[in-house]
């Protein structure tokens, strides 16, 4: 990039870095208007341009940004948190008429393996990359008892699905000994292909409970029963799906005077009948679906970067 090139761009980030500013600083409390699209419509709409601008540099220059602006909306109530989708979703409108690009790569670094997309991004359609949901686990009895961190964050990377001890078994000392509670959080995304009705199952063990949300509304909730089945309407495209998981360590004591996890006793699994479909299938690792930034943002020295702070997921 030349550097007038490059002073224009900053100037277009740096403006949008104050409009944003300006905007959340001064979000009034007015109810929204009548007619007016609700949060999630915007933020539909606000991934749906996401995924077209995955080469616009004025775009990666602003992503993170414009992802915290979002998460930090999301507690507000709605007319707050529409004001503030509104906002972003009129700048990375802007942005997409914007011509700044991000330079193909060359056909020497194509055969060197430079600049590999990531699956997720190929021709630019799509920034979801699927094999694997975001696994937060937290020294907590309830969900709605958690900290604000969790101990151990990773990736799921299979079905979700599970028979055995606990989830991470060579981590399970960090949560704590024999009958410690702790509470699993699966994070990923799930396309609807198709727009409809549809039933989600869990089946769990009996000393576990565990509940599945949509989009942040509970769809099932499993408490003292070993099954559940929810239903829920989805229009075609993304959605945000949370299952949470709520068991115990399960360990033995062996001499000389060492925790040994139990392997038994911890069960889940999730399955989705789709509209119109015969029966319902287990949710696969197929199914899952990461934003292809987080995915990298994750694999290059995140602890190292952090310092012993805390690691932000920033989900937008």
């Amino acid at each position: 990039m030349n550097r007038t090139k490059a002073s224009k761009t900053d100037s277009i980030v740096f403006a949008l870095a104050m409009t944003l500013f300006l905007t959340f600083v001064a979000v009034g409390a007015e109810n929204p208007a009548a007619g007016q699209e609700t949060s999630a419509d915007l933020l539909l709409k606000i991934m749906d341009l996401h995924s077209q601008l995955v080469t616009n540099e004025v775009f990666v220059a602003q992503a993170k940004m414009l992802g915290a602006y979002l998460e930090a909306a999301q507690p507000l109530e709605e007319a707050k948190k529409v004001k503030i989708y509104t906002t972003v979703l009129h700048i990375i409108t802007k942005i997409k008429e914007s011509p700044a690009q991000i330079s193909a790569p060359s056909a020497e670094k194509e055969e060197k393996g430079e600049n590999k997309a990531f699956a997720g991004e190929e021709k630019g359609k799509s920034v979801f990359v699927p094999g694997a949901a975001l696994l937060e686990i937290f020294k907590a009895e309830s969900i709605e008892n958690i900290p604000k961190l969790p101990v151990i964050r990773t990736y799921w990377e299979r079905d979700l699905s599970y028979s055995g001890g606990f989830l991470v078994p060579d981590r399970f000392s960090e949560i704590g000994r024999n009958r410690t509670p702790y509470v699993a959080r699966f994070s990923f995304y799930y396309e609807a292909k198709e727009p409809g009705d549809y039933g989600f199952t869990l089946l769990i063990d009996e000393y576990s409970k565990c509940r599945l949300t949509v989009g942040g509304v509970d769809v099932v909730k499993i408490t003292t029963e070993q099954s559940s089945q929810g239903v829920c309407n989805l229009i075609k495209g993304f959605h945000r799906f949370e299952l949470w998981f709520i068991s115990q360590v399960k360990t033995s004591y062996q001499p000389p005077g060492v925790d040994v996890l139990d392997k038994r006793g911890t069960f889940f699994e999730a399955k989705v009948l789709t509209p119109n479909a015969l029966d319902a299938v287990p949710l696969t690792k197929d199914m899952m679906l990461l934003k292809a930034d987080q995915k990298r943002a994750a694999g290059v020295g995140q602890a190292e970067k952090a310092k012993g702070k805390s690691i932000p997921y920033i989900d937008y």
